[in-house]
């Protein structure tokens, strides 16, 4: 078979390989135990653990910052689920959580781009 048909063969056999990764939602499944809380490390450019699961109900936040710019946390498609912290600061609250899997990012310019954003699994 020709290198050129070879191609578009090779590339549906990688998206069936990465939707089988995937949930319904489109987001990868959580491994791992159930936390009490959220609680994680931001930095340039990421979240440490970028993924996160936690039991539905309302959960504890918190938001380290250890880097040298400001970052906060935010859940897709729920704008009023946010906390914020400068560099060296700790941000809390507690959010409203429903069973299901979400995307958070980091909402400041560039930071989601550059891939600062994960998964949180409520269960």
């Amino acid at each position: 078979m020709p290198r050129t048909r070879l191609i578009p063969v090779i590339l549906a056999g990688g998206f069936a390989l990465l939707a089988g990764c995937s949930s319904a939602s489109g987001l990868p499944t959580v491994t791992g135990s159930t936390s009490p809380a959220v609680q994680l490390d931001a930095t340039e450019m990421r979240y440490e653990p970028n993924r996160v699961a936690v039991a539905a109900g309302d959960v504890a936040v918190t938001l380290h910052n250890v880097g040298i710019v400001i970052h906060d946390l935010r859940i897709e498609g729920a704008p009023q689920l946010m906390v914020s912290a400068t560099p060296g600061a700790t941000a809390t609250g507690t959010w409203s959580l429903k069973k299901g899997r979400y995307r958070i990012y980091c909402s400041i310019a560039g930071h989601r781009a550059a891939g600062m954003e994960g998964v949180l699994e409520v269960r």
